[in-house]
């Protein structure tokens, strides 16, 4: 009987052991839990906040892009605008040539023109009475 006590007795401590090692272990677990606990919360959070970051580049970009075809708009209504502006002045440019060619050849015209006058008012007084005596003189 001492002897079932005995081995009872140390039953009993190898179970006293035994819980104490899965205590320690549990307590082992449990802190691994809390850290991986905590390192997932974390990992979320910064999840969370690259997300959040995300959605304002998306946006920033929409809104780039909005102004970007707003200003693109504007960039071909201006190179309408001057295009047109250009045909006008190409226009009148050549109305311009046009004229001053015009005006260049009446003015010839008129030169040759008052050769021959100047030719023939020399003519005339050339054979006036007293043209010779004049030009002597």
């Amino acid at each position: 009987m001492l002897q079932d006590l005995d081995l009872i007795s140390a039953r009993i401590g190898q179970l006293a052991d035994r819980t104490r090692q899965l205590r320690r272990e549990r307590d082992t677990l449990r802190a691994q839990l809390d850290d991986a606990q905590r390192t997932a919360r974390t990992l979320k959070d910064q999840c969370a906040q690259r997300d959040a970051a995300l959605l304002t580049l998306q946006s920033q970009l929409s809104d780039r892009d909005d102004e970007v075809l707003l200003k693109l708009e504007a960039s071909q209504r201006s190179e309408g605008s001057l295009k047109e502006q250009l045909n006008l002045q190409l226009a009148s440019h050549d109305t311009l040539s046009n004229q001053l060619a015009s005006s260049q050849a009446d003015v010839d015209r008129l030169k040759k023109v008052a050769v021959v006058a100047q030719e023939r008012i020399d003519a005339v007084l050339a054979r006036l009475p007293g043209a010779s005596v004049a030009e002597e003189s």
